[in-house]
């Protein structure tokens, strides 16, 4: 390897261009809109259709498209009840929906290709309180 110190490379944005988001300019808004979408799309698929008892109370929190849209990291929370056991019964229930839940985004999207999902436990949910009926007027 050189010795050389590296030159910056110059920014292919012209010096008067303002941004209005706040994200990396150097991610295209297509794939930010892909990334969200497929967050809504998965966090819906884990609220209804997935009928293994193992993944219930499981919760979405975090998708990230790969840059070439090939692979989907997807973060999940644990419910309480399932800190005990760990995430792993979780981890392997999500293996074994995996198609499924692939399946569902192809027929949901119209997508050239459908990216590879890895889960990753990212923690537990925070306990929910009982309801005290404040402002629940019926």
């Amino acid at each position: 390897m050189s010795s050389k110190p590296r030159r910056p490379r110059a920014s292919h944005r012209r010096a008067g261009a303002d941004s209005f988001s706040s994200e990396e300019p150097s991610i295209p808004a297509r794939h930010l809109r892909l990334q969200s979408t497929l967050f809504e799309e998965v966090s819906l698929l884990f609220r209804g259709e997935l009928s293994d008892p193992l993944l219930e109370g499981v919760t979405v929190t975090t998708l990230e498209l790969s840059p070439d849209g090939r692979h989907a990291r997807i973060g999940f929370t644990l419910p309480p009840e399932r800190q005990e056991s760990g995430p792993a019964p979780v981890e392997e229930a999500l293996e074994r929906a995996n198609g499924y839940i692939r399946s569902q985004l192809a027929l949901g999207l119209n997508l050239k290709r459908v990216p590879h999902l890895r889960f990753i436990c990212v923690g537990v949910a925070p306990r929910m309180l009982a309801s005290t009926g404040e402002g629940d007027e019926s």
